[in-house]
């Protein structure tokens, strides 16, 4: 495919073949999110490049963009699907991912997600004590045995936002390796339970390869312990988290300046997946933001500009009801506009949508040329956890999905309507 590449020309954004501004143009409500098949290919050919020849999993995050028609394309190109409730693993089945390449994970699983998994013939991650007992009932009940991966957590700081590191000793989610030790007695007598390897997740957006090398270096002696006891280890998941360059870097931040690009990070991995695989393990790797957070952005249209004290607001209709992360997280995206204004002259503004909040915005202290109403707007990176995090809060429906193939563009999903919205409310006795 030509054109991967979000690229400024004459001024003007564009996007494989496609001028983004065009899209405003047409009518095309705002905010939607869009998204580019070469550049989810190419984030997808990183991986295939470090993990060829190996016996690895890429296993992708359904949690960080659900869309069918990217999952479906991710399953024909031969990823895995990591997901976490009955619905995704549904979901990732009607998208074509062939439950031997599924994991089910999650600190707090249902009675529901283990049924389905274990129906499916899909393999779980065992996050606690109560977590292994709930599936082996579950197994016993349904008369069926489950595949398990011990989560463990290796107390590995992975230096990320706390809201999205797992891999520390105060986390939800694995267990320490003291209660592992202590639980593998219990291994033996369970009846409906295979042990089949070892999980671990550090955290998103990880930087370095470090902490994944030190994780490592923890989980396997405990293997080999497993595979001593009798137990058919067959299986290693890393987890993953590679992050992106968010900032981009026109910014020139000292974090974009930190952040290796993936081609980098996997290179650097690469003897240890040997290692690992003349070990006679099968490798999984969870790396979904990586493969698809650039390869989504939001577009807005600018409602208005106003100062109010010291500040400069730029006001726009897209907000934290479509993208969250800048408020919950304090994510960064860059944002600019579709097309260049003929006064470039920069002011720093806050960028801010509609919902009433304060906190509803997605990004401040940005330098922007002064845009007219209506002009266009793009909020970078947004692939990962964007619209799978939206919500209908002030009411704001669910807004469209487009794809971009070359100079094609196509609807993957259509924006919400309030009549789609008032089929779900009910007024009606309930017996008790």
């Amino acid at each position: 495919m030509q054109n991967q590449a979000l690229r400024r020309q004459d001024g003007a954004l564009y996007w494989e073949g496609v001028r983004l501004s065009a899209l405003l143009q047409a009518g095309l409500t705002t905010p939607f999110y869009l998204y580019s098949e070469a550049e989810l290919q190419r984030n997808w050919q990183r991986y295939e490049a470090a993990t060829a020849g190996l016996d690895a999993t890429i296993g992708y995050a359904v949690k960080a963009n659900n869309n069918p028609v990217l999952l479906a394309q991710l399953a024909r190109w031969g990823a895995g699907a990591i997901v976490v409730s009955e619905h995704e693993l549904r979901h990732a089945i009607r998208c074509g991912f062939p439950t031997s390449r599924m994991l089910l994970h999650g600190n707090g699983k249902r009675q529901v997600d283990l049924d389905a998994a274990l129906a499916a013939g899909v393999r779980l991650s065992a996050d606690s004590e109560f977590d292994l007992q709930h599936i082996e009932a579950r197994a016993a009940a349904l008369g069926t045995r489950a595949e398990v991966l011990l989560r463990v957590n290796p107390d590995i700081d992975a230096q990320v936002h706390p809201y999205i590191s797992t891999g520390l000793l105060d986390s939800k989610f694995g267990m320490p390796q003291r209660v592992l030790y202590a639980l593998l007695p219990q291994l033996k007598a369970l009846r409906h339970t295979h042990i089949r390897g070892l999980h671990c997740h550090l955290g998103s957006t990880l930087k370095s390869v470090q902490p994944v090398l030190d994780a490592a270096a923890v989980l396997l002696p405990l293997l080999q312990l497993l595979r001593t006891e009798g137990h058919p280890i067959d299986t290693l998941d890393l987890g993953g988290g590679l992050g992106i360059d968010y900032y981009r870097s026109a910014t020139a931040t000292p974090e974009s300046d930190s952040q290796q690009a993936a081609p980098d990070l996997l290179s650097s991995l690469t003897p240890l997946f040997s290692e690992l695989c003349q070990q006679g393990l099968r490798l999984w790797l969870e790396p979904g933001r990586s493969i698809v957070a650039s390869a989504g952005a939001l577009l807005s249209r600018v409602i208005g500009c106003k100062q109010s004290g010291a500040k400069n607001f730029l006001v726009t209709d897209a907000s934290m009801a479509q993208l969250i992360r800048p408020c919950l997280y304090q994510a960064y995206h860059h944002i600019e506009l579709l097309e260049t204004p003929a006064d470039s002259t920069q002011k720093t503004y806050d960028v801010v949508g509609p919902i009433c909040e304060s906190s509803d915005f997605l990004g401040l202290a940005r330098k922007l040329p002064t845009p007219q109403e209506g002009d266009g707007l793009l909020i970078f990176d947004t692939g990962a956890y964007g619209f799978a995090m939206a919500s209908r809060y002030n009411m704001h429906l669910l807004c469209a999905e487009y794809l971009i193939s070359g100079e094609t563009l196509r609807l993957i999903r259509r924006a919400e309507t309030y009549e789609d919205l008032a089929q779900t409310f009910a007024d009606q006795p309930v017996s008790i």
